[in-house]
Formats: C-alpha cells, structure tokens, sequence
C-alpha cells in the first residue's frame, strides 16, 4: 500500500475537541493524542473552558470563562501526539548549536583571539563561551550580541554560514 500525505501534515491540525482529559486533536498525518489539561496555563480544567477554536491548521485558540485566550501552537501539540517529535527537534537543535559554536570559534580565530580575550570582551565567561563554541550551550540574543561585537563582526556573520 503507497500512502502520501500533504507535505507538512505533521504541522498541520485538523480536529481538536475538549474533554473531561484534556484537549483531543489529530493532525493531518494521522497521529492524535491529548494534551492534558493540567499542562496548558491558565485552564487546568474543562470547566475552565468558554470555548475552543482552530482558526487555522497550526495553532488552537481557547478562551477561558475568565476571558482568558490560551494559544497552543502545533508544535507544542505534537509533543503530545507523536513519541518521537522531541527526539527530532532535540536533534535538530543540537545540530544548530554545533554549527554556531563552529562559527563562533572560526570567527575568532580569524581575528586571532584566544578566548580569554574574547570573553573579555563580550563580557561573559571563558567557560560560557567554551561551552557555546563546543555546541553544549545556546547563547541568548544579548550574549551572541556581545560576543559579535567583542569580534568586531556583524551577529549574521555568527548565525549564517558563508562557508561551504
């Protein structure tokens, strides 16, 4: 049997349904599951639920009898729905921070800093900015700011790779 689905069908929701459990959806790949309610802030409970919405394939809308509106986007869903999603994106992430870390590191050489001194001049840690170049830890967006200009470089220069 050769099935095919529509591309990006696993972002795609197409039925969501409120029970006494939690919020019932399926997406367009087939798989389905309930994301409890004890895990969505601000309802914890049917009872707490005016009403709910779909307004298009990616993201559930419920208002809260307190008026309320809780937005569940379909990633956040398909935890729920799909054993392996988080091994995925954990992968994926990863991957990203590998990469950045690499950028990071052969941005600095190329200016022929040590890490002392770039730390230094970011402001942050050796042992942050060791741990970002080996890919164990994402920057947050003032870090990565701080170590580009401790670079003299634009942040792009860090976030995407010119090299093949």
């Amino acid at each position: 049997m050769l099935a095919v689905y529509v591309e990006n069908a696993d972002r795609m929701m197409t039925y969501v349904m409120a029970d006494h459990e939690g919020i019932r959806l399926t997406f367009a790949d087939g798989r389905n599951g309930i994301v409890p309610f004890a895990d969505i802030p601000g309802v914890k409970e049917l009872d707490n639920i005016a009403s709910l919405s779909l307004p298009n394939p990616y993201e559930i809308i419920i208002r809260t009898r307190s008026g309320e509106g809780v937005e569940i986007p379909w990633d956040f869903a398909r935890h729920y729905c799909d054993a392996t999603y988080r091994s995925k994106v954990e992968a994926i992430g990863a991957l990203g921070r590998k990469a950045l870390g690499q950028r990071t590191r052969r941005a600095r050489e190329k200016v022929g800093m040590t890490q002392d001194a770039l730390a230094t001049a970011a402001g942050i840690g050796r042992v942050t900015l060791v741990r970002i170049e080996n890919g164990e830890q994402s920057p947050r967006y003032d870090t990565l700011s701080a170590i580009a200009n401790g670079l003299g470089c634009p942040i792009q220069e860090l976030l995407i790779d010119s090299e093949p």
